[in-house]
């Protein structure tokens, strides 16, 4: 028998933004249920909202690289939504003192055309009623994140 060992990804910030890439392309596939759809959206924002961890925890980053990344992070309004959604998904509720944006999930719309495989899209509510596409918010925030580390000049090409 061969035995092959790998780590496990937790080594910098580029691990949990390939994470956050793997988990977007999980969102814009094909899905059983909405409950399974609902699951991986979920996911894709609490992976997507801690990268700015990541990237505070990560050695390769300088002290002003970090300071930076957290500041933009926390000052865009697309990852504000982002933050909200994490939290309210990981809390049950969100805590409006603490909240970026007021940001919620309104319902799931599936879209049916005979004879093709039905289209899936988790409906958010912007905090101020507007209602936006989950799936378009999400590849949103990707190139968010990509725009903020890249003006701090910190790699953003995939390892994975």
């Amino acid at each position: 028998m061969r035995q092959l060992q790998t780590n496990a990804g937790t080594t910098g910030y580029r691990h949990q933004l390939d994470r956050v890439r793997r988990f977007l392309e999980r969102v814009e596939g094909h899905h059983q249920s909405d409950v399974e759809f609902q699951d991986i959206v979920w996911s894709f924002f609490q992976h997507c909202w801690h990268l700015k961890n990541w990237v505070k925890h990560d050695p390769s980053a300088t002290e002003s690289q970090k300071e930076s990344v957290c500041r933009q992070a926390y000052a865009s309004p697309l990852l504000k939504i982002c933050r909200d959604l994490c939290n309210g998904t990981k809390h049950l509720n969100l805590d409006q003192a603490r909240s970026g944006s007021g940001a919620r999930h309104a319902h799931v719309t599936t879209t049916i055309v005979p004879g093709q495989s039905s289209e899936m899209d988790w409906i958010i509510d912007d905090g101020h009623g507007k209602l936006i596409s989950g799936k378009q918010l999400a590849r949103d925030c990707v190139k968010e994140w990509l725009r903020i580390l890249e003006s701090q000049r910190l790699p953003t090409a995939r390892m994975s």
